[in-house]
């Protein structure tokens, strides 16, 4: 039962990121008035007998999304924490080695011997000096990082609100291309079939063969649009 709660829990986290990119999907999935209209103006731009046409349905966005994810990496600063860990190192080597409590005895069995004393005060002296510079060291390291981690974070917001506005770019492609589509198999290509059907024309089949081709190929452009759209979320 053991052995089957654990599969069962690293089951749950492999699913958790298909969950999160649903989530992500259906946040963003509902289109507003301004979105829907530019759906229809899509569709109604769109002219399935252009093959030049059908090829730049969604190119721009999908551009978009191709640049974004080569240049993401180049644009995040790596953050090179060896100094701060080196000084860290060194801040550590100096306190162990910097053990105060290793003087023998108390303060008057020290009395008989002054000018011991003497030598051990000056040494404990440039033992804490030491450490102390090194603290401050660190400090200044510290503040440095810290001062460009939050810079990195205003540049991943903007980063994550660009990816963002190119998954909704998609997002009305894809919505309009499936229309598209269902209006073609549900209402054109009928139509088409049913007017070669009655048509002595022989080229009439061959007018509504071109155009199933042409569906087929629109079909196949817009699965290229969905796979840049998980992309998109991959990257979000």
């Amino acid at each position: 039962l053991k052995k089957k709660a654990v599969q069962a829990e690293e089951m749950a986290q492999e699913l958790m990121p298909v969950q999160e990119a649903e989530q992500i999907a259906q946040a963003v999935g509902q289109l507003t008035p301004e979105e829907r209209a530019e759906v229809e103006r899509i569709k109604e731009s769109l002219d399935l007998t252009d093959s030049a046409a059908i090829i730049d349905f969604g190119t721009a966005a999908q551009k978009d999304i191709a640049d974004f994810s080569d240049s993401i990496l180049s644009n995040v600063r790596a953050k090179d924490s060896g100094y701060v860990g080196e000084l860290l190192s060194e801040l550590l080597t100096n306190v162990k080695g910097f053990e105060p409590g290793n003087t023998d005895g108390g303060f008057l069995k020290k009395l008989p011997f002054v000018s011991s004393l003497v030598g051990k005060a000056e040494t404990l002296m440039q033992g804490y000096e030491r450490v102390s510079v090194q603290v401050e060291k660190v400090k200044t390291a510290l503040q440095k990082s810290r001062m460009l981690m939050m810079k990195d974070v205003v540049m991943l917001d903007g980063l994550y609100a660009k990816n963002l506005a190119y998954f909704k770019s998609l997002e009305l492609y894809i919505q309009a291309g499936e229309e598209k589509m269902q209006e073609m198999r549900e209402t054109t290509l009928p139509k088409l079939r049913a007017q070669a059907a009655a048509s002595s024309d022989p080229m009439a089949a061959q007018v509504v063969s071109d155009f199933e081709n042409a569906v087929e190929r629109f079909e196949k452009k817009v699965h290229d649009l969905k796979i840049s759209k998980t992309i998109s979320i991959q990257t979000a």
